[in-house]
C-alpha cells in the first residue's frame, strides 16, 4: 500500500525564490475562497464574544497601549475550532517547505488573529522580532476580507526597495523574514481581519517567548 500522498506546498518555486532574493514574498489563493470566508465568520464570532482585546507595545514591564502607532484588537488562537485548526495545518505547511527549502530551523509557530476595525485604525512602522532576540525568524500573514476596494486603505506597507504595498484582499498571504523587513499597516476604513503565524527557531541564549 502506498503511503498518503503529502498536501501540496502552499508555496512555489517561484514564491521561495522570491522570499530569498527579496526577503518577501505573496500568495494569492491560499486556502480558496469558502475555507477564507468561514475563517471570516469564525473570527468575528470571536469578537462579538469579546474575545478580542486591544493590542499593545512591549512586553512585560514595557507593555503599553497606544493607539497613535496600533490600533488593533487581537486574540492568539487555538485550534479549538475546526476552521482555525485547518489554518494551523495550512501554516503548519508553510513551515515545513520552508525547512526544506531553505534549511531555516522552524521549530514551530504562534497563530494570532488581528482586527482592524474600519475607524482609521493602523498600525505604525515596525519589526516583528523583538529587540535582543532571533528565535522569532517568519512572519506569515493571512488575509480575510471579502470586497476589499482600495478606497478601504489598510495596505500592508513593507519597507524594502520599492516600498511594495500590498492589499488585504482575501485569501491572500504574505510571508517574509520578521526581523529583516519593516512594515506598517495603513489607515484602514473598512472593517480588515488577518490571521498571522509567526514561525520560530530555537535561541540558545533564551527560552522560548
Amino acid at each position: 500500500m502506498k503511503p498518503p500522498a503529502e498536501p501540496a506546498s502552499p508555496l512555489a518555486p517561484a514564491h521561495l525564490d522570491q522570499l530569498a532574493e527579496q526577503r518577501w514574498c505573496l500568495v494569492d489563493g491560499f486556502a480558496g475562497r469558502d475555507e477564507a470566508l468561514a475563517a471570516r465568520a469564525a473570527a468575528a464570532s470571536l469578537d462579538r464574544a469579546g474575545a478580542l482585546t486591544p493590542a499593545g507595545l512591549g512586553r512585560g514591564g514595557d507593555h503599553r497601549l497606544n493607539r497613535a502607532t496600533r490600533g488593533d484588537r487581537t486574540v492568539w488562537l487555538d485550534d479549538q475550532r475546526p476552521v482555525f485548526g485547518r489554518a494551523a495545518a495550512r501554516f503548519e505547511r508553510v513551515r515545513i517547505a520552508l525547512n526544506r527549502a531553505a534549511f531555516l530551523g522552524l521549530e514551530r509557530f504562534d497563530l494570532q488573529l488581528a482586527f482592524y476595525p474600519g475607524d482609521g485604525a493602523h498600525y505604525a512602522r515596525h519589526r516583528d522580532a523583538f529587540s535582543g532576540s532571533s528565535n522569532r525568524l517568519i512572519t506569515a500573514i493571512w488575509y480575510l476580507n471579502p470586497d476589499w476596494r482600495p478606497a478601504h486603505g489598510g495596505r500592508l506597507r513593507l519597507f524594502v526597495p520599492g516600498e511594495p504595498v500590498v492589499e488585504p484582499t482575501l485569501d491572500r498571504l504574505v510571508v517574509f523574514f520578521s526581523e529583516e523587513v519593516e512594515h506598517a499597516v495603513e489607515p484602514s476604513h473598512g472593517d480588515r481581519w488577518a490571521m498571522t503565524a509567526w514561525m520560530r527557531r530555537p535561541d540558545s541564549t533564551r527560552p522560548l517567548l
